[in-house]
């Protein structure tokens, strides 16, 4: 084991960024890498010590369940490029649980950059000495684990378990091919709308209930001299309210452009364009700006609204002082024809992989991965709240949590960036945030990317 982890650490240090694509694509689309935005929680600072090969303290040999005793299961490699910088002490709370709920020793090896972690994973996942367990990328690339016989069908791991405690359909169905599902969620990320709880209170304004609410509420923000909404000037978040305007008239417009069924050139597409056009023309959007700008102008009043991650509550909390349900709280964009509105999501996969001679241990940690125990810890080291039974100590976070769960109100749809083949995505967000910038006009910019969707999908 100690052989195994040292030649992981030479691999990692020795491959140059980028060197090769790796099984499942380039890994521009990774969860938590440069794609989602530096958000507190608890990783950001936590120091660059060596973690390669850690192997969890001993948390006690009692089931937190039941009180009996937990036999010990043995080791199970952990492969990731999410954890590289973790202190040492989070490592221990969220592995020790997951040690004292299951009786397996989780055996860490995290990668620091997306490139040396692809090409382990493509050296190794075709056989035996693949690890147990390993992170990787939704959308196509996780399909192409699929398409290969790479990673484990993983379904009646959550009939039996997973759903059982707490995590939703929609991060199910982000993960399923063919019907079945091949990952569980590592982390989850939902996407709400923030709003400056004084600026709303100031102007007699509340959360809007119907799509013209949330407009009116735009109008009498600018007609006070706030903007209403923040634009990120990140070359990759030009989707961002792309997706949520097109799900708000209807997620299969969404869906359908996502899979090429639908034609960006569709006339439903344009009606949906235009109400944006209209909203940049009447400066309810900011310009694009660089986010840490973004996150001052939002904490100060300047803006009143920013579409983010729902963990960016710790970030404005930590950062600026704000107090979820005083100073920050969050809704979800309506529906325009007032049906369920949609929450947005990004999720990192956690596989097994299929050819690895601990599959049928790792399949067995899956089992207690999602115990509140586990997930506890997980959520109070990392900031991540993966399923609906987390404790929270935040009403505001607890708020977006129940509505992740309200099937009746609410749907989680996997976003854009993830959602769509790689090439046409970083075609499209390019083309939006001209856009963005009024650059280019509905018309110009719709057809323009229909063009590259014919040749991405062979219409």
């Amino acid at each position: 084991m100690k052989l195994k982890r040292i030649a992981a650490l030479l691999l990692s240090a020795t491959v140059a960024a980028g060197a090769l694509a790796g099984c499942g694509g380039s890994g521009s689309g990774s969860t938590q890498s440069s794609k989602t935005e530096d958000t507190s929680t608890g990783t950001e600072d936590a120091g660059t010590e060596d973690t390669a090969g850690t192997e969890t303290a001993d948390a006690g040999e009692e089931s937190a369940d039941t009180g009996e005793a937990v036999s010990e299961g043995g080791t199970v490699e952990f492969w990731n490029d999410k954890m590289a910088n973790m202190e040492q002490s989070y490592l221990d709370a969220i592995f020790g649980e997951v040690k004292n709920v299951s009786g397996y020793t989780i055996d860490m090896v995290p990668y620091p950059d997306t490139a040396s972690y692809q090409t382990a994973m493509q050296q190794t996942i075709r056989d035996e000495k693949a690890p147990g367990l390993f992170t990787w990328w939704s959308g196509p690339q996780l399909q192409t684990l699929v398409e290969n016989g790479l990673v484990e069908d993983l379904t009646p791991v959550w009939d039996n378990y997973i759903y059982n405690e707490g995590v939703s359909q929609g991060v199910a169905d982000a993960f399923t091919f063919d019907g079945k599902v091949y990952a569980a969620p590592w982390s989850v990320l939902y996407n709400v709308v923030f709003y400056n709880k004084t600026v709303f209170d100031q102007y007699g304004l509340k959360e809007p209930e119907t799509f013209d609410e949330f407009l009116q509420l735009c109008e009498t923000l600018k007609s006070n001299g706030v903007t209403p909404i923040a634009l990120k000037s990140d070359s990759w978040a030009g989707f961002i309210w792309f997706q949520a305007l097109l799900a708000a008239k209807d997620v299969e417009l969404y869906k359908g452009v996502c899979d090429g069924s639908i034609k960006y050139t569709d006339e439903r597409i344009v009606e949906v364009m235009e109400i944006w056009k209209d909203m940049l023309d009447k400066d309810y959007f900011s310009l694009p700006i660089d986010w840490s700008d973004v996150r001052a102008a939002f904490s100060n009043g300047e803006v009143a609204m920013m579409l983010e991650p729902h963990v960016e509550f710790t970030g404005m909390r930590n950062d600026y002082g704000m107090t979820e349900g005083e100073d920050i709280d969050s809704f979800v964009v309506p529906a325009m024809d007032g049906g369920k509105r949609t929450i947005f999501f990004e999720a990192a996969p956690l596989c097994v992989a299929s050819n690895s001679a601990q599959k049928e241990d790792a399949l067995k940690v899956l089992e207690s991965w999602y115990k509140p125990e586990v997930q506890n810890a997980f959520h109070a080291q990392s900031g991540y709240t993966n399923t609906s039974k987390v404790d929270v100590d935040s009403p505001a976070v607890q708020k977006i949590l129940d509505e992740t769960a309200d099937a009746d109100n609410y749907q989680l749809v996997l976003r854009f960036y993830e959602s769509t083949p790689d090439k046409l995505r970083d075609f499209v967000l390019d083309e939006l945030m001209k856009f963005q910038l009024k650059n280019s006009s509905v018309e110009e910019m719709l057809s323009t990317i229909q063009a590259e969707a014919d040749a991405t999908f062979g219409n």
